[in-house]
This record gives structure tokens, C-alpha cells and sequence, in this order.
């Protein structure tokens, strides 16, 4: 490997204002991911986990299996919640009930995810009751992990309840739900996945998180230009996504990469999602070693291929991922600790949530969970929150908050909602979202590096890489 590709691994590994690892990242589960296209691994456990209704004012257990302390939050929590979104309480829907679907992976390899976004959405109904809002009924069905039927299934049941709208991850499930999600003007956010591109355009349905690897990729090569100007050429690997997928995803990667001044080495493999032995890809890699590999998978994946990695032996080329989960950290045995992974997503922790509202759901999830929020509890807080949104605007206008198409009607209006992300210590930061992919147009990350159990920001940046910035 050349001495240039040496002094990259060591900018890529070394420490620098770390923090602890975030807490309770011991529960397994497989990945979801949320990839340039199809989001999440294939297949799923057979188990079935049907439905749960959870409401504001309950004790109950989410139906991934979520624990909640129960009770209603502190009353200063909805006054501040109100002040920091500008509640208007003529329009909040106080006494009223809404009723919200959410298909989410419960069973399966996702597991995980699955919990993580219920227990995100359940404070989030919480608080808006606190903060004089209505009393939100969440009927949660599950994917399975990706299933398509088992989606097709749970939207025949949402929409004979009558749902107006709902929570989405896999991208409507690989794709499976979008024609019913049009067809019955449900209205929905998808904060697991995005819209990846084969999702992007679709009536109804909005990604409220950044394509990845696609929107992550400038950030990152602006990253290793700036930190080593000698790394010029790149190989990739992939997931095996089928076409025309595959191909949309390649011609993007490789035109943002010579957007940035970055060479294609010849190197661009696909592998199962899911896969856990890589036995056979890393030799095609080590056959022709970019200064820097591309990384793309999700869940389990990146750790299982870190792990074998830097155990195979003979000359290694740095390499950047694009997501930190708790299965991840699991499945790489200690070679995220021992050798660094450095990752590029827009990923949530207390260096990123800095804003009023990042802080109030920071302290709220601790107390109500006892452990640290990921950026997909993070992501559907802020989701349900901008279903609230939503609401109030109807409601303004004397509409109808059970019709979907008045729900995406009033979206449309203002493509925009609270975040969690961006902003600053005085100002809630907001996402935006294009109005013809349905795609967000900015949506704060960054690049990131665990090392040593602990995890530090190298560098902050924005879709295609704007506004980057070394942390």
C-alpha cells in the first residue's frame, strides 16, 4: 500500500475530542439500513407480532416490544414543547383523536429498528398531548424485516381502519406499499429510509432523511480531500440491490465522486444484503486496492466486514461506511474498537443535537428509556412531531385531520418541519424537503469515527456536501 494510503488509514483512525460511545448499544438486531435504494435486509423471521393501538394517555407496551415508563410527562415539558414549535391553542386539537398507522419491522432482522422507532414515536405522542394537542392512537403493524406481503398485509388493514396517515421505514417496504400508499391517500414520512431513489417522486409518501450512501458520499470526499489531498482514486462495494436499482445507484456514486475529483479505480463489487462472510469478496479488493474504499451496507453488515477485514491479512486500503447501529458494533468483535470505523450519515448524538429541541428530546428519551437515543428514535420524534404540524395547519383552515389528502395538501404548502438536527443552542433547527422528489433538500450530517468505545465527529456538512466543515 502506498506511504499516502498509510498516512490516510492513520488521519482515519486516530482519536480527537471523543465522547463515550452512546449507552445501551449492547441490543442486537440486523440492519435495516437505509441505502442509495432499498433500504433493510432481506428476509425476516416468520414470527408474527400483529398490531398494537398505543394512545397519549396509556401504560401500554409498544408492539415491538418497547418499554415505557407510562404516565403523562412533566407538564413543563409540553409548555416548553408548545413554546419551541409556536403552538397556536386554537388550532393544537386538544380533546380531539387522531388515528396514525406505523409499519415498522418488529420481527426479523430489523428488530431492533423497529423498537428504536416506536419507542421515538411514543415519547413524541406523549409530549404533544402534554403540549395540548390530541390524543394520537398508534396502530403499529409489522414488515417483518422487509416482507413485502407482510406490508401489503398490514396497509389492508390501515386502510380498512380508516388511517389517514402513517409512519413508514424500508421505504414503504421495498417499494410494495407505495401503490397502496397513493391509492388510498395515506399520508406519510419515512424517516428510516428516506426515499431512496426508487422511492423519490412518489404521491403521498416523503423521506425525512438523507439518501444514503448517495446524499452522504460529497460530504465525505470533501472530508478526505481536505484531510489528504494525495487519496485520489476509489473502489466501491455495494449492496446487491437488482436492477434497474443497481445501475441508478452506481452512475450516482460515481458521478458525485468525479464531481469531487476522485478517480474510479475499476472496483465496484455488489454482495447480499445481509451477507456475513466475505470471504469472497475481500480478495477481489485486494486485487486491485483503491486509495479509499467506498463501503456501503447497513444493520450487521459493515461490522461482519470490518471484523473479517482486518483479520484477512496482507495490504489494507482505509475504508468509509455509512451507518453506526448497535448490531453493527456487535458484529464487527471489537475491530470498530481496535482499528477505528469511520462512517458518514446523518447520524444523531448530543455533539449534533444541540438545538432547544434536540435537548428537551435528549433528556426526555434518557428519563423515559434509561439509555441514549439512536438517530432512528430520533427521526421518528421528529416525524410524529411534523405530523402534529401537519394537523394544526388543517385544522386552521377548518379542514378535515382524517383525510389524507387534506394532510398532504397542507404539507405541501410548506415542505418543512422541526428538527432535531441543525440549528443552534437558541434555534430549533428544520429539515426540507424537495417538492418533486420528495427527497430532503437539506438535512444536516457529517462524517464520524468510533474508536476505543468512544465516537468523534471529524466533520459536519449538509446534502451534496454543503456548508462542510471540519468538526
Amino acid at each position: 500500500m502506498s506511504t499516502e494510503s498509510d498516512d490516510l488509514r492513520r488521519i482515519l483512525t486516530a482519536p480527537s475530542n471523543r465522547r463515550q460511545l452512546l449507552r445501551g448499544m449492547t441490543i442486537t438486531g440486523a440492519g435495516l439500513a437505509f441505502g442509495g435504494s432499498i433500504l433493510a435486509a432481506c428476509g425476516g423471521s416468520d414470527d408474527d407480532a400483529g398490531s398494537t393501538d398505543t394512545s397519549s394517555g396509556t401504560d401500554e407496551t409498544s408492539g415491538s416490544g418497547a418499554p415505557t415508563s407510562g404516565g403523562e410527562p412533566p407538564s413543563d415539558v409540553g409548555a416548553q414543547l408548545a413554546e419551541l414549535l409556536g403552538v397556536d391553542a386554537a388550532n393544537a386539537g386538544a380533546g380531539l383523536t387522531w388515528e396514525l398507522g406505523s409499519v415498522l419491522a418488529l420481527t426479523g432482522p430489523g428488530s431492533f429498528y423497529g423498537k428504536t422507532m416506536t419507542n421515538g414515536t411514543n415519547l413524541a405522542v406523549k409530549h404533544i398531548k402534554a403540549a395540548g394537542g390530541p390524543d394520537i392512537n398508534v396502530t403499529t403493524l409489522d414488515h417483518k424485516s422487509g416482507d413485502a406481503q407482510a406490508g401489503v398485509d398490514a396497509m389492508r388493514d390501515l386502510i380498512a381502519k380508516g388511517v389517514p396517515a402513517k409512519l413508514a421505514s424500508y421505504v414503504d417496504d421495498l417499494g410494495a406499499m407505495l401503490p397502496q400508499t397513493a391509492q388510498s391517500k395515506m399520508f406519510t414520512l419515512d424517516g428510516g429510509g428516506g426515499t431512496s431513489i426508487f422511492g423519490q417522486g412518489q404521491p403521498y409518501f416523503y423521506g425525512t432523511r438523507a439518501i444514503t450512501p448517495n446524499d452522504a458520499l460529497p460530504g465525505a470526499l470533501k472530508y478526505l480531500a481536505e484531510t489528504m489531498p494525495e487519496a485520489k482514486s476509489l473502489g466501491y462495494i455495494v449492496w446487491d440491490l437488482g436492477e434497474p436499482t443497481n445501475t441508478q445507484i452506481k452512475d450516482d456514486l460515481l458521478a458525485k465522486a468525479e464531481a469531487e475529483g476522485f478517480e474510479f479505480n475499476g472496483l465496484y463489487e455488489t454482495y447480499p444484503v445481509g451477507a456475513s462472510d466475505y470471504s469472497t469478496l475481500i480478495p477481489k479488493i485486494k486485487a486491485n486496492l483503491p486509495d479509499v474504499l467506498i463501503a456501503y451496507g447497513s444493520g450487521q453488515d459493515p461490522g461482519h466486514f470490518s471484523s473479517q477485514w482486518y483479520t484477512s491479512g496482507g495490504d489494507l486500503c482505509p475504508f468509509i461506511g455509512f451507518e453506526l447501529t448497535p448490531d453493527g458494533v456487535n458484529a464487527a468483535k471489537g475491530a470498530y474498537d481496535e482499528y477505528g470505523f469511520t462512517f458518514a450519515a446523518d447520524y444523531f448524538d448530543e455533539n449534533v443535537g444541540v438545538n432547544p429541541l434536540a435537548k428537551l428530546f435528549l433528556s426526555e428519551f434518557r428519563a423515559e428509556y434509561g439509555e441514549e437515543p439512536d438517530f432512528y428514535a430520533a427521526n421518528f420524534y421528529e416525524n410524529t412531531l411534523a405530523m402534529w404540524d401537519v394537523i394544526r395547519r388543517v385544522l386552521a383552515k377548518g379542514g378535515d385531520i382524517n383525510s389524507g389528502e387534506e394532510l398532504d395538501a397542507a404539507f405541501q404548502e410548506d415542505l418543512s418541519a422541526a428538527s432535531v438536527y441543525g440549528g443552534d443552542e437558541s434555534t430549533v433547527g428544520r429539515y426540507e424537503i424537495d417538492p418533486v422528489t420528495h427527497s430532503v433538500i437539506r438535512r444536516p450530517m457529517g462524517i464520524f469515527q468510533q474508536k476505543d468505545g468512544e465516537i468523534t465527529p471529524l466533520a459536519y456538512f449538509d446534502i451534496n456536501g454543503d456548508d462542510f466543515r471540519l468538526a
